[in-house]
């Protein structure tokens, strides 16, 4: 009987064991790196009539598209015993290739020019710093919080080279020849939702939903064979609008308080209302801003930390 008790305890002391450790401790906080491959765009257009009323509305359609950047970040968040938290994201990227469209317009919408070029480099900066207050449930299985914050994304990259559909400009510019220069910042305020879900002892997902309420841009147009638009940056975009930031990320424990995640992150920030402006222009020539957006998504592989 004896021999039967001792098995019989050797045999539930795993079983026992899980069942301890089937919700995790509520957590102090975590630090790791994350990885982001991603694909995105930005769109640009603003009607000139009032400097010209010979134009159309929009007078300019640029269109920068399908640019696939690798990303790397650092991120962190430390959780306070008043059930405070502050959390953050640091991250630096490459701009790999992509495509950069240019159209013109006159009165009636009627396309006067049409050139492609390549985008052929480039470079991504991106950081966000929240701070909230969470709600502790079921001994850390779950975690609900809001928060408050700001946000910096920045872009920028070189467009080589044109291919004339229209031949307005004269012909094909050798794609060797670099003929515009793109950089766009956004700052802007974050509030939102931050929720994380346990499933069993290893298994956690993660959301993070945010939207911008507020959103200040700045864009630095260069046109480097347009003599008539003088130094570069010859063209100055600025504006304010809204955006939605989201990441959702599954993650596994690989080994004690380390874990593994995947995830997927949509980003989009747009201006309703600003101008653009022609910095070498006599009077300080300006035209409202009709579109201007940008957006970025992608997958997420990291790595973290928890203690």
């Amino acid at each position: 009987m004896r021999v039967r008790a001792l098995a019989l305890a050797l045999a539930l002391s795993p079983a026992a064991a899980f069942a301890q450790d089937a919700l995790p401790a509520a957590r102090r906080g975590d630090f790791g790196v994350r990885y982001w491959l991603s694909t995105g765009e930005t769109k640009i257009s603003h009607n000139a009539q009032g400097l010209d009323p010979t134009l159309g509305d929009p007078t300019s359609v640029l269109l920068y598209e399908n640019l696939d950047a690798n990303g790397l970040e650092l991120f962190g968040r430390q959780n306070f015993r008043n059930n405070l938290f502050l959390k953050g994201t640091l991250g630096v990227g490459q701009i790999n290739r992509g495509s950069f469209d240019d159209e013109d317009f006159n009165l009636g919408q009627v396309k006067f020019s049409d050139t492609t070029s390549s985008v052929t480099q480039g470079g991504i900066g991106y950081g966000t710093l929240d701070f909230g207050y969470q709600w502790v449930l079921r001994g850390g299985a779950v975690s609900l919080g809001v928060f408050a914050g700001f946000t910096q994304w920045t872009e920028d990259v070189d467009a080589y080279g044109a291919t004339d559909h229209m031949g307005f400009i004269g012909g094909d510019i050798s794609r060797d020849t670099l003929v515009i220069s793109n950089k766009v910042r956004w700052r802007a305020l974050r509030v939102g939702f931050a929720g994380d879900f346990a499933f069993g002892s290893r298994l956690r997902l993660s959301l993070d939903l945010a939207v911008s309420p507020y959103a200040k841009l700045r864009n630095e147009d260069s046109h480097h064979l347009r003599t008539d638009l003088g130094p570069v940056p010859n063209i100055i975009d600025e504006g304010e609008g809204w955006g939605v930031q989201w990441d959702a990320e599954l993650r596994y424990e690989i080994m004690r308080r380390t874990e593994l995640g995947i995830g997927l992150r949509y980003w989009y920030l747009e201006a309703r209302e600003g101008t653009t402006r022609f910095t070498n222009v006599p009077g300080t020539a300006e035209a409202p801003i009709v579109d201007f957006y940008s957006m970025r998504t992608g997958v997420t592989v990291g790595l973290r930390r928890t203690w």
